[in-house]
């Protein structure tokens, strides 16, 4: 239970990276570059620091980061450009369609049967997003365009996700993490000039510091440690708390009123997330997914 637990407060600690971009008025390009460039010198700087350059080597299974880090490029471009065209709500709503995927998604390519307790807490926490997002921010519109890019975000998420479960016992987070915003820099570097203004003002760079170091290179690491533990059906289904802590952190930190329907919203939510860290059982090793093929001379880490 522990691990579902790990899962669940690191989701609750995503909701300061909503508040955090909604100051910002840089492009959603250019959010994601400085995000994650910040990430790779704070990976960077602490491989060095340590002397553990060996930690950067992922062998055959690091392959795959050719793959996830311009996927991750997309997908929080995908976040940040869905609430630049409508609203946070409406962006995050559509995002969190993401666990529907991976429980579809999770037992067609991972050795996982399907969750029959996502699945019963599955409707309740969709009901209680619902409330909370479109209560929240009611008044503004959904244009059509965010609500596509925000789904689109969540099935790129899915992948990842799935691809992260396949790989992680063969590879050190670190190394993984670090190669991972590497490779997705080189995808941003030829769009980034479409983004609009690239240089951030001082204020901005000191948000920008946050979401890289703790929310980005910190919060990533933690990310794939979890996930080693806990099922990608459950991984995706606790982030759904994510949501629920931007809207607490709007009425903390930006005085933004909470109506009744956040409320009640907020409530059906972290009841779905209890019944799924309570009754989802964790796991202790990870087996091979069909078509993607481990290295053989890699043996999975040991579970803690």
């Amino acid at each position: 239970m522990r691990w579902n637990l790990g899962v669940a407060a690191l989701a609750s600690s995503w909701g300061f990276i909503w508040v955090i971009a909604d100051h910002l008025s840089l492009g959603a390009l250019t959010i994601v570059f400085w995000r994650i460039a910040l990430s790779v010198l704070a990976l960077g700087l602490g491989v060095l620091v340590s002397g553990r350059r060996d930690l950067l080597r992922l062998g055959r299974p690091g392959r795959w980061t050719l793959l996830l880090g311009p996927g991750l490029a997309l997908l929080w471009f995908c976040n940040f450009e869905a609430m630049k065209l409508s609203s946070v709500a409406v962006a995050v709503l559509a995002t969190y369609t993401s666990p529907i995927f991976l429980a579809l998604l999770a037992p067609l390519f991972l050795p996982e049967r399907l969750s029959r307790v996502a699945w019963l807490a599955l409707p309740i926490a969709s009901a209680g997003l619902a409330l909370t997002m479109l209560g929240g921010e009611g008044s503004k519109h959904a244009r059509p365009l965010a609500v596509a890019v925000g789904v689109g975000g969540a099935v790129v998420l899915a992948f990842l996700t799935i691809i992260q479960k396949h790989v992680i016992s063969a590879v050190n987070p670190i190394g993984f993490s670090f190669w991972i915003d590497v490779f997705a820099l080189v995808a941003l570097a030829p769009v980034l000039p479409l983004g609009g203004r690239v240089l951030p003002s001082a204020g901005e760079l000191g948000l920008l510091a946050i979401v890289g170091f703790v929310f980005t290179a910190l919060s990533g690491l933690i990310w794939l440690t979890l996930l080693r533990h806990v099922t990608a059906q459950a991984m995706g289904f606790l982030s759904y708390l994510e949501p629920v802590s931007a809207a607490l952190l709007a009425w903390l930190i930006l005085g933004q009123r909470l109506g009744l329907a956040v409320v009640a919203g907020g409530v059906l939510v972290l009841v779905a997330g209890l019944i799924v860290v309570l009754r989802e059982p964790t796991e202790s090793a990870i087996g091979e997914v069909a078509g993607l093929p481990l290295d053989e001379r890699t043996t999975p880490a040991a579970s803690g």
